[in-house]
């Protein structure tokens, strides 16, 4: 069998992994073997984006909530991450039935930080 991922588990379950812990997506996306599909580089570098954009999300929300103290700016980044969280879980789905999902805005974020066409 043609070993197509980091962990060498099958590509769906690899997405899912990666979907779940986001950091992993964020190190992986950095590994540049041959081996590796198109799909699932793809995959990594929208789950490490994931994760780089929720460790933005977290930072602007601590600055702000104790820099100007309003209450609602937490609840705005905590839905925006939870939307990503039904993102990943929605390219998790596609995944298992064998389809790529772009995630909108996260999939060209995705590319302009990792350098992709």
């Amino acid at each position: 069998m043609k070993k197509t991922t980091v962990t060498g588990l099958e590509e769906k379950w690899e997405v899912f992994l990666v979907y779940i812990i986001n950091l992993l997506g964020f190190i992986f996306a950095f590994m540049k073997y041959d081996y590796l599909s198109k799909n699932i580089k793809f995959q990594y570098r929208q789950a490490g984006t994931i994760w780089l954009v929720n460790v933005i999300f977290t930072i602007v929300k601590t600055i702000l909530a104790y820099t100007i103290n309003i209450g609602f700016i937490s609840y705005i980044f905590s839905i925006l991450s939870f939307v990503l969280w039904i993102f990943a879980i929605i390219t998790i789905v596609k995944a298992f039935s064998n389809e790529t999902y772009e995630i909108p805005v996260i999939a060209d974020l995705s590319k302009k930080i990792f350098g992709e066409e």
